[in-house]
């Protein structure tokens, strides 16, 4: 069983990555946000971005910044030749997973820039997502770390530490050719 763990700034393209994936190999999925909306929803609280942000960092601090990771694992199903572990945004996260899996963990970035992203966001109109350019600013700034505890989101130093960094920047094939590029040369430097 190979373990990817998917990282990168909102908005990047991480679910064509995981679309990508999931055409191509017998896979299990698990979103790290998924977990802190399931915790947030038993206790009957709304929530956006921001507060799924807070959630999760109050759950890092709590149980330590792998607590998410060691979440998503317990479920994992182990009939599968791939898992991935999307949502990435801290480093213990990371780290705890290549403890668990060693050679058989990878951790691949994607980003975009900043105005991409946000024209992304808006087109998507999800609920949790922020409406207007400052809101946006004001949340990526976070995700990326900027003033983040330690069990903070830092997604930008998770990108920075990635195996593989895809950027996504042009048309949908370009990136997919990109998702494959790196996902081929995955499979050849860490998994044969």
């Amino acid at each position: 069983m190979k373990v990817v763990g998917l990282t990168g700034s909102m908005a990047s393209g991480k679910e064509v990555v995981k679309d990508f994936l999931a055409r191509k190999y017998n896979m299990w999925y698990v979103s790290l946000s998924s977990i802190i909306r399931a915790e947030l929803e038993k206790k009957k609280q709304s929530f956006n971005r921001l507060t799924l942000q807070d959630h999760g960092n109050e759950l890092r601090k709590k149980y330590g910044s792998h607590i998410l990771t060691k979440l998503a694992v317990e479920y994992l199903q182990k009939d599968k030749e791939l898992i991935v572990v999307d949502g990435i945004r801290n480093m213990g996260e990371a780290s705890w997973l290549k403890q668990q899996f060693g050679r058989d963990f990878v951790l691949v970035a994607v980003d975009a820039p900043q105005n991409l992203r946000f024209e992304r966001i808006c087109s998507r109109n999800r609920p949790t997502d922020p409406k207007t350019w400052e809101e946006f600013l004001e949340v990526d700034k976070r995700d990326q770390g900027d003033g983040e505890p330690e069990y903070g989101q830092h997604t930008g130093q998770c990108i920075k530490e990635a195996d593989f960094v895809i950027t996504n920047d042009g048309s949908k094939e370009e990136f997919e050719k990109k998702v494959i590029d790196v996902i081929e040369n995955l499979w050849v430097e860490k998994i044969d």
